[in-house]
């Protein structure tokens, strides 16, 4: 048993072991990821976060970065704000609205290492902030470029598959038939097609799965 799993599993029976003759249901979600369950461990372990940045859409992907800029530089705007404005040379002082405003500005500048040089740090503290800001912003734009390239350099097929499969007979024999196709400007040559299926079966009022 895996450290972290402090929940006791007692088997019951020894042949439902998951693909055993008696394992019933789907093992496969429609999304092509395994039905397992996991239990016992804590989420930092249980997920990674390299593949999960990698399998979400393209939407939330692209909001899950803009939404961490935006609260990085929050959070360095009210550091900035709270060293004092008067550390900062070039700030706007005529209302605080105006000041956080420019604070924030500066601290996506020097995320992004621009540096547009109209506001600039005055003092050891608020200096201090500046260059560990700009070196986690370095790290943070090295961390979403891999996730860009390992995004778009994965190898897709794009496929579609119909929605309903055909039971008929098929040279002497019952067939199951579906068909795929891919949807975008893509070729698919010498293609190799693995299908596995669990076909439960009752036998004496217990349902068995046999697999082919």
């Amino acid at each position: 048993m895996a450290k972290g799993f402090r929940k006791k599993i007692r088997q019951e029976n020894t042949e439902n072991s998951g693909f055993g003759s008696l394992a019933s249901g789907r093992f496969i979600n429609k999304d092509g990821l395994p039905n397992v369950r996991r239990r016992g461990i804590n989420v930092f372990n249980r997920l990674s976060w390299y593949h999960t940045m990698l399998n979400l859409s393209s939407f939330r992907f692209i909001s899950y970065l803009v939404v961490m800029y935006i609260l990085i530089n929050l959070v360095f705007a009210f550091i900035y704000y709270l060293i004092g404005v008067e550390h900062l040379t070039g700030i706007d002082k005529s209302n605080p609205l105006d000041e956080f405003i420019d604070v924030f500005f500066f601290s996506s500048q020097t995320f992004t290492t621009v540096g547009y040089g109209r506001i600039a740090p005055v003092g050891f503290m608020a200096s201090l902030v500046a260059t560990f800001e700009a070196f986690l912003g370095l790290l943070t734009f090295a961390i979403a470029t891999g996730l860009f390239y390992g995004r778009f350099s994965r190898p897709r097929a794009y496929l579609r598959f119909s929605d309903i499969a055909v039971i008929a007979p098929f040279q002497d024999v019952t067939a199951l038939m579906f068909r795929l196709a891919p949807y975008k400007n893509n070729a698919l040559t010498d293609a190799d097609v693995t299908l596995s299926t669990a076909i439960e079966i009752n036998e004496e009022g217990t349902l068995k799965s046999n697999f082919y």
